[in-house]
């Protein structure tokens, strides 16, 4: 062959070729307009949000989709320079997903519950009896699970890219919860014209799954979005779960971390039984007691007197000076042990704040100072209170915790007797300082000063030299000083958080941003919280008072609580309704099961029978049963599909089933017999457990 003739086969390769690409995108942007037009029609039913945030979006000038050589897709995003695919997409994904299910990434509990011997309340009882359950089976070290089976709880996708890793994973798998997290919206929006979305989503949503799609979402947009929906529907809805990343990107690297980094947070808060049952007694005697409960006011003016809300950290010493100078000028908030702390230091509080509704509390108190210590003091707490610390006080507000069974009880009740509806506290908890700092924001303070409110603990100490901590041996035993999560510091120094004092902090950071017309000061050492400015102790500057603040502690109070009347009876508690639900939980735990899906079928039924009750007329009915079934259903989940042999998973699975069985008829039995009893863990058994363990 002449080098002509060379040249004009050549030729003709490359017009044939440029021919066959001309049809395969003409073909492509027939079939690519008429699966955009469907995946908008499916979003308008599903996800009308995302669809108007579709409709809304206005692409780059030079978007375009690449119809690669074997007629798909591809697509170069405007963040990188190259193509996210190579020339075949589809096997590229294939050949991905293969190496993904063989040896996959999974979110994965190691559960077991340390509970004290002489702890007989119902939950502790049956937590026992679970972890010793989970132990006895994880003796055997039976080989944990590598390869995905074909079924599986729960699919966390992280960066799907045009969408081709969904379509591939869900003909092969299915799940009860898929969670799509794309944050590029341009991606995204390539992907309409690639994948049938609107297959997709019908398939699922007739197969009886979940899905959820997060679409352009920041990483605190993105995390903030996985609790509400774990809240939602339960945390066993994200607890066991195949962990996929399709495509590398900083903003999905970013997404990963912040989920298992959070994680913590997803699996904490559940409540449980004696907790919802004790809270309900507890707020129904309160009512009945000298409580007054706060009520809104409109609408609301901001105070111009500062409030302090002071915590009992470490930090708090090197403030003395300067309360002691603006304490005739501020409203002094003080946060559980606190008080004591500044009674030593010679400063009164205007209002004493506490949470927690065990008799501890109460205990705390009587071993603090003598009754009449507290005969002159206000106090500020949540409707859950354990009702005899309340009786000390001349005078008591409280407002509602929620999300609890007692809160949307009240609720309810006050809706339909007084047409009044009574809001809960923002982020009241989980601890004390919280609840001061909710507070101060409730009641309308312009200016709010955080005084040893450290959130970690200072070159290892865990409290104020002043306090209770410090000073009685019994309550050193009971500080928790596993301190493993460092939190940049205020000032100088970073400190070490706890789980508990993590997530104290983090809910604190959500509250100051709910409010940016609030100034929020945090005053000395401790952890660094978002939108609030950090303070040496003596920048602290405060104006001279317009006129005794005891008016303006009086006006609080009067203009923010009310004493309310509050009637209850069977009817209301809806005791038979508990029952049904009761017997009806264990009807669908007694049928039969032989594989990992027919027994995971199990608990998805169990579980949207639950919160099918959350925004009913019965809501507490649901907080009374929600934790408990939480903390039975995500172990047991976790475990029916963490072991490679099936039959050793159903095996433990069927014994904690029966476990669970016993813990549901146990609350069956005791709601009746326990709704107007106050709770009676105290500090003589905390204390009998700690020395136990010394």
């Amino acid at each position: 062959m002449t080098e002509l003739e060379q040249l004009l086969q050549q030729a003709e390769h490359a017009l044939s070729a440029l021919m066959q690409q001309n049809e395969r995108e003409q073909r492509f942007a027939k079939e690519s307009q008429k699966r955009f037009e469907r995946n908008i029609q499916a979003l308008e039913k599903y996800f009308p949000n995302i669809a108007k945030t579709i409709k809304e979006y206005q692409p780059r000038e030079d978007f375009s989709i690449i119809v690669t050589s074997t007629g798909v897709g591809n697509f170069i995003p405007a963040s990188v320079p190259v193509p996210i695919y190579s020339d075949d997409p589809i096997q590229q994904t294939r050949d991905q997903l293969e190496k993904n299910e063989q040896k996959g990434y999974y979110s994965l509990t190691q559960y077991g519950f340390d509970i004290a011997d002489n702890d007989q309340r119902i939950h502790s009882r049956f937590m026992a009896k679970l972890s010793n359950t989970i132990k006895s089976f994880r003796e055997s070290n039976p080989a944990n699970l590598t390869a995905l089976p074909e079924h599986f709880p729960t699919a966390i996708l992280f960066g799907v890219g045009l969408g081709f890793i969904v379509t591939e994973l869900l003909n092969k798998h299915s799940f009860d919860y898929i969670y799509i997290s794309e944050p590029d919206l341009e991606i995204f929006y390539a992907s309409l014209f690639c994948t049938d979305w609107a297959s997709i989503i019908e398939s699922v949503d007739a197969e009886g799954g979940t899905l959820f799609l997060q679409i352009g979402l920041s990483v605190e947009q993105f995390f903030d979005s996985v609790k509400k929906i774990a809240s939602d529907i339960g945390a066993y809805s994200i607890i066991r779960a195949f962990c996929y990343q399709h495509y590398p990107s900083a903003e999905v690297n970013k997404q990963i971390s912040a989920f298992f980094n959070g994680y913590y947070e997803i699996q904490s808060g559940y409540g449980f039984y004696n907790d919802a049952i004790t809270g309900l007694a507890h707020c129904l005697m309160n009512y009945k007691n000298k409580s007054h409960f706060y009520v809104p006011v409109v609408p609301r003016k901001y105070l111009d007197m500062p409030a302090v809300v002071v915590g009992n950290g470490p930090s708090l010493d090197s403030a003395a000076e300067v309360l002691k100078q603006i304490q005739d000028n501020v409203i002094i908030f003080a946060c559980g042990t606190a008080l004591g702390s500044l009674a030593r230091m010679g400063i009164k509080a205007d209002f004493h704040v506490l949470v927690e509704r065990p008799r501890t509390t109460y205990d705390a108190l009587l071993h603090s100072f003598d009754p009449s210590f507290y005969a002159d003091l206000n106090l500020l707490a949540v409707d859950v209170i354990y009702p005899d610390a309340v009786e000390l006080y001349k005078w008591a507000g409280l407002g509602l915790k929620g999300p609890e069974a007692a809160t949307v009880f009240s609720q309810i009740i006050t809706l339909e007797d007084h047409k009044t509806l009574l809001p809960s506290l923002a982020f009241p908890g989980p601890l004390v300082a919280n609840t001061g700092l909710s507070y101060a924001f409730t009641l309308g303070f312009g200016e709010v000063y955080l005084v040893g409110v450290d959130n970690g603990y200072l070159d290892g100490k865990t409290h104020s030299a002043n306090s209770i901590y410090a000073n009685n041996e019994n309550y050193k035993k009971i500080v928790d000083k596993g301190a493993r999560i460092k939190l940049k510091g205020n000032l100088t120094q970073d400190v070490m958080a706890t789980n508990l004092l993590m997530l104290a902090h983090k809910f604190m950071e959500g509250l100051v941003k709910t409010d940016k017309k609030i100034s929020v000061y945090n005053v000395g050492e401790g952890a660094y919280i978002e939108g609030a400015i950090p303070l040496i102790e003596e920048d602290v500057f405060v104006r001279t008072a317009r006129g005794p603040k005891a008016e303006v502690v009086e006006s609080i109070k009067s203009r923010f609580f009310k004493k309310l009347d509050f009637k209850v009876d069977d009817t209301r508690l809806a005791f038979d309704l508990f029952d049904e639900i009761c017997d009806h939980l264990n009807d669908i735990a007694s049928e039969s099961f032989s594989n990992r899906q027919q027994a995971s079928d199990i608990l998805k039924r169990q579980a949207r029978y639950v919160y099918a009750f959350r925004n009913t007329r019965f809501a507490h009915l649901f907080h009374m049963l929600k934790g408990s079934l939480l903390y039975y259903h995500c172990p047991m989940l976790t475990l029916l599909y963490q072991y490679e042999d099936e039959q050793v998973s159903l095996d433990c699975f069927t014994a904690l089933l029966a476990l669970w069985k016993d813990y549901v008829s146990a609350m069956k039995v005791d709601y009746r017999q326990s709704w107007n009893k106050k709770c009676d863990w105290g500090m003589d058994i905390v204390f009998a457990n700690k020395n136990k363990l010394q």
